[in-house]
């Protein structure tokens, strides 16, 4: 069986097509058309199927109160199928924390104290919160991990008929703090000094509908219910009188549904590859390269150095006016004298940028501390406009590169006293728009760990 995650029908053939959850693009095992599924802010909807009908509800509340030494069901009033549905965030957390200064028993036994270092650590998460305030149904989390089950492109004609559908009302931004604090609260717990800054990289919102059935039954001529999970086909939790739902229902009418759309060079129209994961598209017929957008393809310009394999990145250039004006790299090198590496008389009038990775790895702090060496070093490599060679696939957009670059030049800067004033304070509004370049490969290993990375981990259907 094949390793995939998405089940769509391909708009070519009509047949269900399997793909990575998350893929950007992806070429039918059938008629072989490539379409474009998603885009880097579009929150895609998806739902799993029940693995139960009614009369396996019913089986499972028989369960449930078996285990709890209830009277079994008698008559059933209604079964009815409902879908909840989850906010699920996946990227990168970083962190950089504080020095902790801890006390240890010197030779002569006495107690020292002994200050820790600063530490920059990464690390992926996958975080699933309701997207619903409501607590009728009694399911506050989702009980399982989203990618131990195939998922299904959300649409009201392949949803089970006369499911209930239940309405969104909460807010994705109110979800995605949700999911910092959870991200900080573990980040309390495991480590003994509180982060500095935090930041979630290359986060990806969806929304996961999860079906439970409501199932209402006779017992000694009182209607009671119980809720089931319709995946993992048990009973969770109860009511003594008969249920009715009265909260919001959806209407679909704000919906975003995945738009299955050819993948074609927008100048000339031929195909364009497949790629599952990329943001990066050059079109070998006209010469043109274009990453996604939210509305289809940017024409971008592309650099890249001379040698075999290449690693993509977004560059910012950094400009702070006051008093005097810090735009090369001699300025910065006057400010930040211990971070950035020692002058080549060749590059000391170059731009200072803000370097950020546009591709991801499996070992984020190795991703991570890279990142921060490129931006200290301020590379200096010939670059010409052309299309790069081998390397990681770029899938990274350039407003979560923003979000990287501002956590870099703030993990940096801290040091400096002079650098918490108003005047260096920097957020996405004070980037100047970023350009892609690619540039050699200094560490095989992170090209390794690149290789590695999948949105998701595969799973045989």
């Amino acid at each position: 069986m094949a390793d995939f995650q998405l089940i769509y029908n391909c708009p070519g053939c009509g047949k269900p097509t399997k793909t990575p959850e998350g893929a950007m693009t992806n070429r039918c095992e059938y008629c072989d058309l490539v379409v474009r599924i998603g885009a880097p802010h579009r929150i895609l909807k998806y739902f799993y199927k029940p693995k139960i009908k009614p009369y396996g509800a019913r089986m499972a509340v028989d369960r449930y109160l078996k285990n709890k030494g209830l009277p079994l069901t008698g008559n059933i009033i209604k079964s009815e199928l409902f879908y909840l549905p989850f906010y699920r965030f996946r990227g990168m957390a970083l962190d950089y924390l504080a020095p902790n200064v801890e006390f240890e028993e010197a030779a002569n036994g006495q107690i020292i104290p002994v200050e820790s270092r600063y530490e920059l650590k990464g690390k992926d998460f996958d975080v699933t919160v309701p997207a619903f305030s409501s607590g009728e149904l009694k399911l506050a989390s989702l009980g399982i991990r989203p990618q131990s089950l195939p998922l299904y492109a959300y649409s009201r004609e392949e949803t089970p008929a006369g499911a209930v559908m239940v309405r969104s009302d909460i807010s994705p931004v109110e979800a995605e703090g949700r999911a910092m604090d959870l991200h900080k609260h573990n980040i309390n717990i495991y480590n003994r000094s509180a982060p500095i800054c935090s930041a979630m990289i290359g986060e990806k919102i969806s929304v996961i509908y999860f079906p439970v059935w409501a199932v209402t039954y006779n017992s000694r001529g009182e209607g009671k219910t119980v809720f089931v999970d319709a995946v993992a086909k048990r009973g969770y939790a109860g009511t003594e009188k008969p249920f009715e739902y009265k909260g919001q229902v959806s209407t679909g009418q704000n919906s975003h549904y995945i738009q299955l759309l050819k993948h074609q060079c927008p100048n000339c129209g031929a195909d364009l590859k497949e790629n599952h994961f990329s943001l990066f598209y050059p079109c070998t017929n006209c010469d043109r390269p274009y990453i996604l957008s939210d509305d289809g393809y940017r024409q971008v310009k592309c650099l890249a150095a001379d040698p075999q394999v290449c690693v993509p990145y977004w560059r910012f250039p950094l400009e702070f006016q006051g008093r005097k004006r810090y735009k090369t790299v001699k300025d910065y090198y006057s400010l930040l004298t211990t971070e950035v590496a020692l002058l080549r008389k060749e590059k000391r009038d170059n731009p200072f940028y803000l370097y950020s990775p546009a591709f991801k790895a499996t070992d984020v702090n190795l991703w991570v501390k890279r990142a921060i060496t490129i931006l200290k070093t301020q590379p200096h490599d010939r670059l010409a406009e052309k299309f790069p060679k081998d390397g990681p696939v770029l899938c990274i957009d350039e407003d979560e590169a923003k979000e990287t670059a501002i956590f870099l030049w703030r993990v940096i800067a801290e040091r400096y006293g002079r650098l918490q004033t108003e005047g260096f304070y920097l957020d996405e509004d004070g980037l100047q728009p970023g350009e892609i370049i690619w540039l050699p490969i200094q560490d095989f290993q992170l090209i390794v760990k690149s290789a590695e990375f999948k949105e998701v981990d595969v799973i045989d259907l």
